[in-house]
């Protein structure tokens, strides 16, 4: 009867931590809601450097890439997919009139990585 009291309590306690630490997470659309600044490299055109809103409306993510002159979003996003730590965007491209689609992983607190179109290497950071 000692060994089932003890099991009960040790798996009560690992229950307790086990729920406390995804307590702690935060929620991967709160992580990408902000400004980041990206950099994608080996582009037709070159390394570009990117800068992406994500705003967090009705529980979805929205948003789309900043233009640097203005500082308001020039190309939105079409549709903005989240799936555990990666958030997929898609925009339209004019210079190509097609769809294009980028997507970002968490890494740590404040960085992600990612491709363009799963071909073109991304990497960037939260805007402080």
């Amino acid at each position: 009867m000692k060994k089932l009291s003890t099991l009960f309590v040790l798996s009560l306690l690992s229950l307790l931590v086990f729920a406390t630490n995804l307590q702690a997470q935060t929620a991967p659309a709160d992580y990408f809601a902000g400004t980041w600044k990206v950099k994608a490299f080996g582009l037709p055109d070159g390394d570009i450097e990117m800068t992406l809103l994500f705003e967090k409306k009705d529980g979805k993510l929205t948003g789309g890439i900043i233009d640097p002159a203005t500082k308001k979003i020039a190309n939105p996003f079409t549709k903005v997919e989240l799936v555990g730590d990666k958030v997929t965007a898609y925009f339209m491209a004019p210079e190509h009139n097609m769809e294009v689609y980028l997507n970002l992983e968490k890494q740590d607190d404040t960085a992600v990585k990612g491709s363009i179109m799963d071909m073109f290497k991304m990497k960037g950071s939260k805007a402080k």
